[in-house]
C-alpha cells in the first residue's frame, strides 16, 4: 500500500487542531462511555494528544506491516481492499478522536449514538472487501483452519464479510435506539458471527482433510 498524501494531511491537521485547543480542555477529560452513554471514565488531558496521534501510528503499522508478512506478495493482489480498509480504519479513529474533544466541551451530548454509527459504518466497509483479502499473516480472519488453507481462507473471508456487512448495518440501524438494548443487539450479533465464522472455518478444514 502506497501513502496517501490526503490521509497524512488529514491526521497533521488533526494533531495541529488538537494543539490548538489544548489550551482551552478541562485537567480531566471523558475517555470512556458506559452502554448508556454516560461517561464513566475520565484522564488526564495529555492523553487527548495520544488520542490524536494513534490514527498516525495506526497507518504506520499498515502501511510497513504487511512487509514483514512472508505472504507479502498477496497484498498486490488485494491492495484495493486493504487500501480502504487502512484508511477506513484511520478516518474512524480520527472521527473518535474529535468526538471525544467535542463530547468534553459538551457540544455534543450522546456520544454513543455517534460511537455506535461510525464503528457500525466501519464494520459494513471491512465486510464489503473482506472478500478480497488474499491469504496472509497480518490483517484478515486469522484462524488456526484460515492460515492452514488458503481455500479455507477464501471460503471463510466471503462469508465472514457478509456476516461483517450485516452486523454494521445492525449497529447503524440500532445507533438511534438509547440505553443498553442496541448494545445487547450488537453483541448478541457479533456473538453469533465469531462462533458461525470459527465454526465454519474448522468444518471446511475437515472437508478438506478428508479430501486429501
Amino acid at each position: 500500500m502506497k501513502h496517501n498524501k490526503w490521509i497524512w494531511l488529514l491526521i497533521v491537521l488533526s494533531f495541529i487542531g488538537t494543539i490548538i485547543v489544548f489550551p482551552f480542555l478541562p485537567e480531566q477529560i471523558p475517555t470512556n462511555w458506559g452502554i448508556n452513554g454516560e461517561i464513566n471514565d475520565y484522564s488526564s488531558k495529555y492523553m487527548i494528544f495520544f488520542l490524536a496521534a494513534l490514527p498516525a501510528m495506526i497507518y504506520l503499522l499498515m502501511l510497513y506491516g504487511p512487509k514483514l508478512d512472508p505472504k507479502k506478495e498477496n497484498y498486490k493482489k488485494h491492495s484495493k481492499a486493504y487500501s480502504i480498509i487502512s484508511i477506513s480504519t484511520v478516518l474512524t479513529l480520527v472521527a473518535i478522536h474529535w468526538l471525544t474533544v467535542l463530547a468534553t466541551f459538551n457540544i455534543i451530548k450522546h456520544m454513543d449514538f455517534f460511537i455506535k454509527l461510525i464503528i457500525g459504518i466501519l464494520f459494513a466497509v471491512m465486510g464489503n472487501y473482506m472478500s478480497q483479502l488474499r491469504f496472509n499473516y497480518f490483517v484478515g480472519i486469522r484462524l488456526p483452519w484460515t492460515l492452514a488453507s488458503e481455500k479455507v481462507w477464501k471460503k471463510t473471508h466471503r462469508i465472514g464479510g457478509i456476516g461483517f456487512m450485516l452486523v454494521g448495518i445492525i449497529l447503524v440501524c440500532t445507533s438511534f435506539i438509547r440505553g443498553s438494548l442496541s448494545f445487547i443487539i450488537f453483541m448478541t450479533a457479533l456473538s453469533i458471527l465469531i462462533i458461525f465464522i470459527m465454526a465454519y472455518a474448522y468444518i471446511e478444514y475437515q472437508k478438506e482433510l478428508k479430501t486429501k
